[in-house]
């Protein structure tokens, strides 16, 4: 675990803050899913090697920036899959989608990798997951000799650090931005890795 000592841990609210306040400086959304999605890559294509890669994807702001990253990931050589629990809601989850090249399994009917990268849902999810997409991740970070979440794990409580139903535990979770306090409050910090 890397120590977070002096590092500071926002909440939902002051996450969107930050973002508000970014984009009325001039950046644009679709800017810092950019920006997210490369860094993700960097550090995925780092942890997997050789490995295959499956990127889950979903709806949101997460999943575009999982295609961002599968996108990425494909451009630096690696043998990348992606898999989405849903088509995109939102424009710049839209647009990420359409810079992904490769086919796009259902999430339902996805085969294992060696490397899982969850960016189905973030910091927005304010619901425990459907029964149907947690056995869905549960099974494919069960086959994964490395699982990695984006943000947050998928279902855990972004400020309370809850974890409802049976998630998965995670290897290792790559923070944007900041840290939240998923990252820090038990049981979640334990689900991150």
């Amino acid at each position: 675990m890397i120590a977070l000592d002096g590092t500071p841990v926002l909440t939902v609210a002051q996450m969107r803050a930050a973002e508000e306040t970014a984009f009325a400086a001039g950046t644009r959304p679709m800017a810092l899913m950019r920006q997210a999605g490369a860094a993700v890559a960097v550090a995925v294509g780092r942890l997997a090697g050789a490995n295959e890669i499956l990127v889950l994807c979903g709806p949101g702001n997460n999943g575009g920036v999982g295609y961002v990253a599968a996108a990425r990931l494909a451009a630096m050589g690696k043998k990348v899959r992606v898999a989405a629990l849903a088509d995109p809601d939102s424009e710049q989850a839209l647009e990420a989608r359409a810079g992904w090249a490769g086919p796009i399994e259902p999430l339902a009917d996805a085969r294992p990798a060696p490397v899982v990268v969850d960016a189905l849902f973030g910091i927005g999810l304010s619901r425990p997951l459907a029964d149907e997409h947690l056995a869905a991740l549960r099974r494919l970070v069960a086959a994964a000799m490395l699982s990695i979440a984006v943000d947050v794990p998928s279902g855990v409580g972004t400020d309370d650090g809850t974890v409802p139903g049976d998630l998965p535990r995670f290897d290792v979770t790559l923070a944007l931005g900041a840290a939240k306090p998923a990252h820090v409050l038990q049981p979640a910090a334990a689900y991150a890795g």
